[in-house]
């Protein structure tokens, strides 16, 4: 069985502490994952991988991908309301370019499941079934606290065992807008996965949903929509490390525009993207680390 995960962020210090949650985010992603994809998309100088790479330890599954901010105004059609780290698009590529049996899209706040507990899951799951595993909670007191009030990226393992052990299943039902029965629970893209038939099939996320809010539910309905199941999960364990509002930049002002809630959920049947979805067509530098 093969797992490709998907991640996608911007060297902007969003939400505060933002190395140190990627720093704990991309190592577990390497342990557990075969396949690692980092998007890097519109970051202002370079980007947050090379700001962080020191306190990561690679095993050569990690691709990343930097999407300078010229190269987003052209793959954004030059629209100065788009979102600074346009998620769909970004997701789409990482998502184009994995080669994994289930496939994850995720985010930079993480810390990922134990490999031999996600397989367990992934043994007894439907192959024709999306789903989304709720994520649990943990913030930078309980973190400090552990590490006896610092922040040792070296012990992120002994950090999630504690977490786990520690923690109860978060069960948090969500409907964005009057007629959603497809987000399922409370911020349900933190961790989507299927196998790739699915998110080939559906051809990811919808391209033309480049600005804040609504791309996680849009994903799940697109799955019912070309007939496949939905069912959220709450095993097993990952944890989300708080950073206060969340909103894909929207809530704290960093973006302007949101998506039309009647074309991202109400109004979406089958997906509107083409074959070339993902940038398929086009050839996308990456350096493997």
């Amino acid at each position: 069985m093969k797992i490709s995960a998907v991640i996608v962020s911007r060297n902007d210090g969003y939400g505060g502490h933002l190395n140190e949650r990627a720093t704990y985010c991309l190592n577990s992603a390497i342990d557990t994952y075969d396949e690692v994809f980092y998007i890097d998309w519109n970051s202002p100088t370079h980007s947050l991988l090379y700001d962080i790479k020191d306190n990561i330890k690679f095993k050569g599954n990690l691709n990343h991908i930097v999407i300078t901010p010229e190269i987003s105004k052209v793959l954004t059609n030059n629209d100065p309301q788009a979102q600074v780290c346009c998620e769909t698009l970004a997701r789409n590529l990482g998502l184009r370019r994995s080669t994994g049996d289930w496939m994850i899209s995720t985010n930079i706040d993480i810390i990922h499941p134990k490999r031999n507990e996600l397989e367990s899951t992934l043994n007894s799951l439907d192959d024709n079934t999306f789903y989304t595993i709720s994520r649990r909670y943990t913030n930078w007191d309980q973190i400090k606290s552990f590490h006896n009030g610092e922040i040792l990226f070296d012990q992120w393992e002994s950090l999630r065992e504690h977490l786990i052990e520690n923690s109860e299943e978060r069960h948090w039902d969500e409907k964005t807008v009057q007629g959603d029965d497809y987000s399922m629970i409370n911020c349900c893209g933190d961790f989507q996965i299927a196998p790739s038939h699915i998110w080939n099939k559906i051809k990811g996320f919808e391209e033309d949903l480049i600005y804040s809010l609504y791309t996680d539910t849009n994903v799940q309905k697109k799955a019912v929509m070309h007939g496949f199941g939905l069912k959220a999960l709450y095993d097993p364990a990952l944890f989300h490390i708080d950073h206060g509002k969340g909103g894909g930049g929207f809530l704290d002002g960093i973006n302007r525009k949101t998506n039309d809630p009647y074309r991202a959920i109400t109004g979406q049947q089958k997906t509107l993207n083409t074959d070339s979805w993902g940038f398929g067509d086009t050839e996308i530098e990456s350096e493997i680390f």
